[in-house]
């Protein structure tokens, strides 16, 4: 499979066709992403109460042990949901028939859900071994200050160089991101192996970092602007509700309905920003015409 190389304006069109992405069916596209939310949510809970009846005192390798029992379930479980979440969107972005349940779809391939799976555990440790590297390399002491910050009760000053090993790991991060974009297309999709689906990704990353660059500096301006927007909504809420029950409970039932908006917003975005990368990038349509929206629809 021949990976494409896009033009630095194709990181822009990946962010307007996710934003765009639930307007077809909206139902299949916010449903399967409010399920996906509830798993992950019931999941998490089950596990925190396990980790809770079961943390060993102290650190050491119980407790890594104990952190690996933790994420193997959530591995699992993301695998097939990306897979099925994948797939739903080819199909509404396809025109096809689609519903929510589709992000299911993905536990009943099995093959696709082991290789997803195996994609995924590779790219987790290998960014892991390449953000600790580089961050070894740029700034020496963060390591240390990270395991120190973990135990701490105040916040240990930062490191030298902690800007530098940020900026590395943002690179690092968004690279993986693209593999793994790219990757699981190619398994959800295109039903490659576990080794081909590396390779399309690794090789599509790295041809494609001008666009990836282009992404990765609006989704910080877009953090941004959110972190401004709900700031200003905390100061509001505190201002007003400080020493009024009824203020406080108002704020409750619209804060609790906008963070959940907020979370299904970010796991479309997420995932069509995914999907139309991989599609530019190995799927069937290429060049760098837009497909799509390159605009956020009226």
């Amino acid at each position: 499979m021949t990976t494409r190389t896009m033009g630095p304006a194709s990181g822009w069109r990946w962010l307007m066709n996710a934003v765009n992405l639930g307007g077809s069916n909206p139902k299949a596209i916010f449903g399967g992403a409010a399920l996906i939310v509830l798993l992950v949510f019931v999941a998490a809970v089950v596990l925190s109460v396990a980790a809770a009846v079961l943390a060993p005192t102290g650190a050491g390798p119980a407790q890594l042990l104990l952190s690996l029992l933790i994420t193997a379930p959530l591995l699992v479980l993301m695998a097939g949901l990306l897979v099925g979440y994948l797939r739903l969107i080819d199909a509404v972005e396809n025109g096809r028939p689609a519903a929510p349940t589709q992000v299911l779809s993905g536990f009943s391939d099995r093959g696709a859900w082991l290789r997803a799976m195996g994609l995924l555990l590779v790219l987790a440790v290998l960014q892991y071994v390449l953000i600790g590297g580089a961050v070894m390399l740029v700034a020496p002491e963060a390591g240390r200050w990270y395991v120190e910050n973990m135990s701490a009760t105040e916040p240990a000053a930062l490191p030298p160089g902690f800007g530098r090993a940020f900026a590395v790991a943002m690179v690092v991060g968004v690279l993986v991101y693209a593999a793994q974009a790219i990757g699981l297309g190619q398994v959800a999709l295109r039903g490659r192996g576990v080794g081909q689906a590396l390779a399309d990704g690794a090789t599509g990353a790295i041809r494609n970092v001008l666009p990836l660059v282009v992404l990765m500096l609006l989704g910080l301006v877009a953090m941004f602007v959110i972190g401004i927007v709900v700031g200003l909504l905390a100061m509001l809420f505190a201002a007003f509700g400080s020493g009024s029950g009824v203020v406080m409970v108002l704020a409750i039932v619209i804060g609790v309905p906008l963070y959940l908006a907020l979370v299904l917003a970010m796991i479309v975005v997420s995932f069509g920003v995914m999907y139309a990368m991989w599609r530019d990038i190995c799927g069937d349509a290429g060049g760098d015409a837009p497909r799509g929206h390159d605009h956020v629809a009226a």
